[in-house]
Order: C-alpha cells, then structure tokens, then sequence
C-alpha cells in the first residue's frame, strides 16, 4: 500500500529541488498530486488515501497558480468536473472502479460535449453555439470514468506550432516562457508539463501530437489512421498525450476501437500491454528528416546520445534516407485544405479582419489548385514516399526507424511578435521546423514521440519512432523500452520553472 504521507513528501521533495530559480513558497505550494501517475493515483484512491476530489481540487489550485504565466486553457468546467470527481469517489467506495476512475484529462478545443463550445482558436467560432452531442473519443473517456475539467487552447484552425490567437492570446511553454509549447494540441501539452492535468487528449493532421510532446517533454502517440474512431480524414487522428509511457498506454487503451458514429475505426480494438520485452538485438533505422530541415548542434547531440543508448541496450543502430523534401509541402497542404479540413478557408478568407495575423500569410500559400488535382497530386506523392520506406527502411529488415520530431526546440512562443520582426511565414509560426507531417500523408505507419530530456536552452526534446504500417506494438515496445533508458523528466528535480 502506498502511504500518502510517504508519496507526498518524496514527490514534494523533487519539486521543490526543481524550483531552484523560484520563490521557495511557490514551490512549496505545488501538490505532489498534480504530477502523480495513473497508477500512483489509482492505488492512492483505491487505498482512500486519496481520492478523486483530492485530485482535482489540487490541479485547480495549480492552475489558479501558474495559468496567468502559461496561459494554455480556453474554458474550465470545474463544477461539472467536481460532480464527476465525487461520482469516481462513490465507484471506488463500491468497489466499481472503471479503467480511467478519477482520472483528469484535458480536452482540446477540437472535441464536443454538450454545453461546450468548440472554438478553433478563432474569433470567428469565439461565440458559436455550445455542443449538443458528445464527440466519439469523449463517449470513450466517460465511459472510462475520466474527469474532464479544462478545455485547451489551439492554434487558429489549428494549423501552426504554437498557439498565438486573437482569440485566447498567446500560450507559454512551462519549462521556458520564451518558447512555443508546440501545436496544434498546445494546451494539451502545455498543461501536461505544467500540472495542470494527468493526462491530455491530441490530435494530429501534420505534426499536432508528436510537436508539444517533443515541446514539453512529454510522450504522446500518432495512432495509423482507423485504430482511433475520431474522424473520416485520412491525414488526422487523434490520440493520448502523457508525462509517462505507462500513462500513455492507460490512455491509449480507453480511446483505441471502433465507434457506431463513425465507420472508419478498426475492428476489433487493439490492446496496448504495459510492459513488453526489452529491444536488444533490433536493427534500427536514423533518417535525420534533412531534406525538410537541418537540426541544430544541440539537437544532433541527443539525438547522438539516443543513438548511443541504444547500441548499449544491444540495438543496430545505422543512418538511412528515405527521400523526404520540404519543396513537397504545398502538395501536402493543398491535398490537406482539398479534404473537410480546408472548409473554413471561404468563411476565414471573407472575414481576414477578424484572423490572426499569420493566418492572412496561410490562406495564400493554400490558395491555388484544390480539389480533385490537388488530391491526385498527393496520393501520387504518398505511393512514392510508401516506396521509399519500404524499399530503404522495412524491406531491409529495420524493426523501427527514428527522426528527430522538432529541427529545433527554440520556437518563440509570441507569434505574432515574430510577425513584427519580419520572419518568414514558415519560421515565424515554426513550420519550418517540423519533420512530423511526411508521417500524416504516410498515415498507417504508427508513431510515437519520446523525450530526449532537457536539450538547449531549458527546453525539452522529442524524438519520433515510426513502425511498420499498422505495428504499433513495436513502437510501444521501444517506447516502453526507452522510458527505463532515459532518466525521466518530471522526476528527481526535472520539473518546469515557469520562468
């Protein structure tokens, strides 16, 4: 049994050493609860050394804290989320818990429940009438037994690697308030890092998973498209984003399988173990993704030290190219805005008054041709790049291959003030630096982001791992493999100083 006083002074003793750089009442005031795993919170409850209430009333206290710095929630439903919580209290008193009892999850602004609005992160759906109807991955976490308390921010249409709005302002990275916490799932990640939550739902049609958890730390999961029900576009899934891999997985398994609302779900739903053999003897593949971006020294050097680690666990570890190019991406964005996922150019292009302002510099690079040419043009992209892979990756016996996720972490978080100082359209909303989206367009090939620890500048890293189409359990089992090799974030000190 875990004793609560045990857990709470050994978590509380990590936090306040990693609050160097803070007032020591601040650190002294963040509850160890709101970084505690699933299953250190699932025994405390289950023990009723702690309970759900308890939880939730310490992730608020954390957000009335830190939120003003970070600024990644849209809207709180902490009442709704107190009644759920009280309900989880009662399951456990019964001895009726279900998988995810009492556990928090932040939402994306993506995903519906009643009396909810879904905003975009714009202006224009600032006000739009609140849902009436769950979202498919929502009916999963009640089921679950999730809490459900904030609502996180996104990039407007969600389409860029951060978070500035004219709608919510600009969202702040945790571990550094000078940087970007990635996108389009900003909030998600942000609140993650920031304890504002156990776990955080993503979704991703061009990097939006994999980019805040490389951003914040974190370990989150692209699904190949069908394993999660979420939607009917094959570019997009959605997908869990955790501190921990064992959180990951709890999260996973509560959102995979089909749905009587949408048909593209896989059939039957898949189950993700918890623990899996170790890796020795795998033949990796290292493609450095540098026909899209070059990485900077620093993030060479983790991903070096990656490289390392794993020919010490008895991994093969060799570089391949599997041919990607940046000049191929309006290709991939009009093939992208000729799906449902281009609907709000009309409305956005009648109303630019009311846009961010990168968002003007979007709209033209997605005009052009869109529709059937645009959608011919990609899919002869996709075989080509299927291609590649299988001939220069798994058709030469590579059991996983890695690419850094980010080029670089130093994305500045404020970007509307990069539009002041003229940076280019791609750099300025961190475009340029995301070596994600050749895995939306190639989307059965599972992947998972893992940290690489603290990289430059007080931020972290992440590194992608791509299976074989539809492999997920490879990716997993690296994955598990690689959170008992990295010394985890989160832990012994490594926390944010929202500074």
């Amino acid at each position: 049994m875990i004793d609560r006083r045990t857990f709470l002074k050994g978590v509380g003793s990590a936090l306040a050493a990693s609050a160097l750089d803070l007032p020591a009442a601040r650190a002294e005031a963040i509850d160890p609860l709101c970084y505690a795993s699933v299953d250190e919170l699932v025994e405390l409850f289950r023990t009723k050394t702690a309970s759900p209430v308890d939880l939730l009333k310490a992730q608020i206290r954390q957000i009335e804290a830190f939120n003003p710095k970070v600024n990644c929630i849209t809207d709180t439903h902490f009442d709704e989320a107190m009644q759920e919580a009280r309900q989880s209290e009662d399951r456990y008193r019964r001895g009726e818990a279900r998988p995810l009892e009492g556990i928090t999850v932040a939402i994306k602004d993506e995903f519906a429940r009643p009396g909810w609005r879904v905003t975009q992160g714009s202006l224009l759906y600032k006000d739009s009438p609140p849902a009436t109807e769950n979202a498919t991955i929502i009916d999963k976490l009640e089921a679950a037994g999730a809490v459900m308390a904030i609502q996180t921010t996104v990039p407007e249409f969600y389409l860029f690697v951060g978070a500035s709005t004219r709608a919510w302002g600009t969202t702040h990275n945790p571990w550094n308030l000078e940087y970007s916490p990635g996108g389009s799932s900003a909030g998600s990640g942000a609140a993650l890092a920031a304890g504002f939550t156990t776990l955080a739902l993503g979704s991703d049609m061009g990097g939006s998973i994999r980019l805040p958890a490389s951003q914040n730390g974190l370990y989150g999961f692209r699904p190949p498209f069908g394993r999660v029900a979420s939607g009917e576009v094959p570019m997009s899934t959605s997908g869990p984003m955790a501190r921990r891999f064992d959180d990951l997985v709890h999260l996973q398994n509560a959102i995979v399988g089909p749905s009587d609302k949408i048909m593209a779900g896989i059939r039957p739903a898949l189950d993700y173990p918890a623990a899996y053999p170790d890796v020795s003897g795998w033949r990796i593949a290292l493609d450095w993704g540098a026909g899209i971006a070059p990485v900077t020294p620093a993030m060479k050097s983790a991903m070096v030290k990656a490289v390392e680690a794993l020919r010490g666990a008895g991994c093969v570890v060799d570089e391949v190219d599997c041919g990607f190019s940046k000049t191929v991406m309006p290709t991939f964005v009009h093939g992208l805005m000729s799906t449902s996922m281009g609907s709000f150019i009309e409305e956005a292009s009648a109303h630019r008054d009311q846009l961010s302002p990168y968002m003007t510099d979007f709209l033209g690079m997605a005009a052009g041709t869109l529709g059937p040419n645009a959608a011919e043009a990609v899919e002869a992209l996709i075989e080509r790049w299927h291609r590649q892979v299988q001939e220069r990756v798994f058709g030469k016996g590579y059991r996983i291959l890695l690419m850094p996720t980010m080029a670089t972490s130093l994305v500045p978080a404020d970007m509307f003030e990069s539009q002041k100082k003229n940076l280019p359209f791609l750099e300025g909303t961190g475009l340029a630096y995301a070596l994600t989206w050749p895995w939306n367009l190639l989307n059965r090939y599972p992947v998972v982001d893992v940290p690489l620890g603290i990289v430059e500048d007080r931020m972290p890293a992440g590194m992608q791992v791509i299976g074989q189409t539809f492999t997920d359990l490879d990716t997993f089992q690296f994955a598990y493999n690689w959170s008992r090799l990295q010394p985890p974030l989160f832990a012994d000190g490594r926390f944010p100083t929202f500074t």
